[in-house]
């Protein structure tokens, strides 16, 4: 009993040291050297260049690997294919740029820096009125301007100075003409004026002869009525009486009258 148990004890110890050096030996096999790692080439340093690969590192990390920035809450990233905001035109930029309807351009102040407003042309009868009896033949043409109203003559309303010249088709009088020329409009287009100056004449101051009035003098007041129509803006059409004479100033005082129409166009 003593032997068995003292055998049984040599055969467990031989088993123990033999298990210890396999052990041994095989751990000895899988020993992991670090200075043998570092001393070995780069894995990728062989490789060719890939596109897909980063220069600048000296690690080669592909890019389409690389992570994106978490997003920021409450930024968007704006998009290059929104086009940027033109800059804001101003009202008289837009103005200028659009397309304004003929009437609104009418409505718009015009701002003119010419001295003359209108023009008239007439045809009128020569001699021919409510106030004085006829003598004299023929017709007149009549020529007319009218200027801008200057600023000092608001406090009487804001007349336009006008010049104008009648010359008679029979050799008659004639005569040239200034003054000033008020305009009421009231409904719709339809316009009055009326005209105050004076005149200077080639006729008769003075005649025995039947076919020609006296006058009186070469100077005259002149006055002047005219009821008329604007269309289309800037054109119109009249009626037109005037009427010269010395107001009893002179010797003899034989007015005389003319009537018509008239064409007008504003500047």
């Amino acid at each position: 009993m003593v032997i068995g148990k003292t055998l049984r004890k040599y055969v467990a110890l031989i088993g123990a040291l033999t298990l210890s050096g396999l052990v041994s030996a095989h751990a000895g096999t899988r020993t992991y050297d670090i200075n043998m790692l570092l001393d070995q080439p780069h894995p990728f340093a062989s490789q060719p260049s890939d596109p897909y690969f980063s220069s600048t590192s000296s690690v080669a990390v592909p890019v389409r690997n690389i992570r994106a920035p978490a997003r920021i809450p409450g930024f968007t990233t704006p998009s290059r294919a929104i086009p940027r905001s033109a800059v804001q035109k101003t009202a008289s930029d837009r103005m200028r740029g659009a397309a304004v309807p003929n009437r609104a351009i009418a409505a718009l102040p015009q701002k003119n820096k010419g001295l003359i407003s209108e023009i008239r042309v007439g045809f009128l009868v020569h001699d021919q009125g409510p106030f004085s009896r006829n003598e004299e033949d023929g017709f007149d043409g009549n020529f007319e301007i009218l200027f801008r109203s200057p600023s000092w003559l608001q406090k009487i309303w804001s007349p336009r100075p006008h010049i104008g010249l009648s010359v008679n088709s029979s050799g008659d009088t004639s005569q040239a003409y200034a003054g000033l020329t008020w305009e009421w409009r009231f409904w719709k287009n339809w316009f009055i004026d009326f005209s105050l100056g004076g005149s200077v004449h080639d006729g008769k101051k003075t005649t025995t002869r039947i076919d020609r009035k006296e006058l009186g003098c070469r100077l005259l007041f002149r006055e002047s009525f005219e009821l008329g129509y604007i269309f289309k803006e800037r054109h119109s059409i009249t009626g037109f009486l005037d009427h010269i004479s010395n107001a009893n100033i002179c010797d003899a005082n034989e007015g005389l009258e003319n009537f018509g129409i008239r064409y007008g166009y504003r500047f």
